[in-house]
Formats: structure tokens, C-alpha cells, sequence
């Protein structure tokens, strides 16, 4: 058996093809590359206490949810951040898989799957109990691939 080297290349696919144009090819396989959409939410989100995310076409499939804690959520009971559609507000991230309370970064793949059926809007949430929070953010991204 003899060593042969990896190979990235360009080709050029008809434009019927799934996805036709220009493709970067590793080994002769084309390259899909993940993309991502997203956004923030505060402490002080106001009513319905939800911001869009931004809308994944129809045919995209999510890889998984990044939530960052670049400031930590201090309401005086319970802190949450949820992730998902109007329909299922926690379809990517439930209460408990971040932790509001600390400073950090959360990837969350155990959810989703499978390709979305339409053009869909995805939402984060917070909600809150006990005292009003004073401080707290979070930056979400949603990780997506087009097969």
C-alpha cells in the first residue's frame, strides 16, 4: 500500500446538482460548512421575555446550541435560559442545561435532530422568580448545516 496524500480541490458541480456551483472538495468529497445564526438576551428582556434568534430554512439540520455566560443571571431564586421555537420554548436548551449563575460557555448537542420540515424561527428566553435579577446576559449560538 502507498502513501497518498490528502487532496483539497475545487470543482465545478452542475447546477442541478443538491448543491450545484463552485465546491470545495476534501478528497474528492464535497465540503458542506457549518454556519451558525444568533443573538443575546439580558436580565432586563422585556415582555414576552424572548428575543429571535433568526429564522434556519427549511432543510437545515441543527448540530447543537452554544450558550455563553459573559455575565452571571442573580434573580433571587431561579434563573433560566431556554432555547427553541414559539411552539417548544426549550426544543435546543432546557432549564438546566446552562448554569445562569456562573460565568462560562455551554455547548448543548443532545437536542434537535433530524432536518427542520419548514423555514423556522428559533427564540431565547429568560425567566426569572424571586427578586428581580440586576445583572445577566447570555450569548446564544445555534450551530446548522445544510446536507
Amino acid at each position: 500500500m502507498s502513501y497518498s496524500p490528502i487532496r483539497l480541490s475545487r470543482t465545478k458541480a452542475r447546477d442541478s446538482a443538491a448543491i450545484g456551483g463552485e465546491q470545495l472538495r476534501f478528497n474528492n468529497v464535497p465540503i458542506r460548512p457549518l454556519s451558525a445564526i444568533g443573538g443575546g438576551i439580558a436580565f432586563n428582556v422585556a415582555a414576552p421575555f424572548r428575543v429571535s434568534l433568526g429564522l434556519l430554512p427549511k432543510g437545515a439540520a441543527i448540530m447543537g446550541a452554544v450558550v455563553g455566560v459573559p455575565e452571571v443571571f442573580n434573580a433571587g431564586t431561579t434563573n433560566v435560559v431556554t432555547v427553541g421555537t414559539l411552539a417548544d420554548p426549550d426544543l435546543l436548551v432546557e432549564a438546566g442545561d446552562v448554569n445562569e449563575a456562573a460565568v462560562g460557555t455551554t455547548l448543548v448537542c443532545h437536542r434537535g435532530g433530524g432536518l427542520l420540515l419548514a423555514d423556522t424561527e428559533f427564540f431565547v428566553w429568560y425567566t426569572q422568580t424571586g427578586a428581580a435579577a440586576t445583572t445577566g446576559a447570555a450569548i446564544i449560538g445555534l450551530l446548522y448545516g445544510i446536507p
